[in-house]
């Protein structure tokens, strides 16, 4: 009879690296949309190697862990280009007391980065507070932070004035 440690590891709950890591589990909807994104990659004949898809932290200040898919994170063994190479999907989720967590934003962006526990997304044109370009090439692209309302409970783009420019 397997542990229960590897049931959930068998059930995609837990990748490897986090369960070495000593991190819990991930909430089902996080873990559901995650197998989402990696089925993508295996639908194509690839492999997702998914260890870095989900970024874990107090995002907005309840005392929960929240958690961040980032589609721009998974590789795709044996179909690398399958996810295209340009925005990605990315969501977060807030977290609660139960272990559970609720899908507070959904968006795209070209990469995202975790720092002090706030979520940069890198955008481009518009979403940067500049005309869009002519051409991808001549696009201009900044990181953007989200920011937390609590009055709607959600995460939303924070003004422009926050944004830095990527030169």
């Amino acid at each position: 009879m397997p542990s229960a440690f590897a049931l959930v590891l068998a059930v995609g709950l837990l990748t490897p690296a986090a369960a070495l890591a000593g991190e819990e589990p991930l909430p089902a909807s996080v873990a559901a949309e995650l197998d989402s994104v990696a089925a993508i990659c295996r639908d194509a004949g690839g492999s997702p190697v998914t260890e870095q898809a989900v970024k874990r932290a107090d995002l907005n200040g309840d005392g929960h862990e929240d958690f961040v898919v980032d589609t721009g994170s998974v590789q795709c063994n044996g179909a690398a280009s399958i996810y295209g190479d340009r925005e990605k999907s990315v969501s977060v989720y807030a977290g609660d007391a139960s272990g559970g967590a609720t899908q507070t934003f959904a968006g795209s962006s070209y990469g995202v980065k975790l720092e002090s526990a706030k979520i940069w997304l890198t955008v481009s044109g518009a979403q940067c507070g500049k005309e869009p370009a002519q051409d991808f090439a001549s696009e201009a692209f900044c990181e953007r932070p989200l920011a937390w309302n609590a009055g709607a409970k959600n995460f939303e783009l924070a003004p422009v004035g926050t944004v830095r420019m990527i030169e």
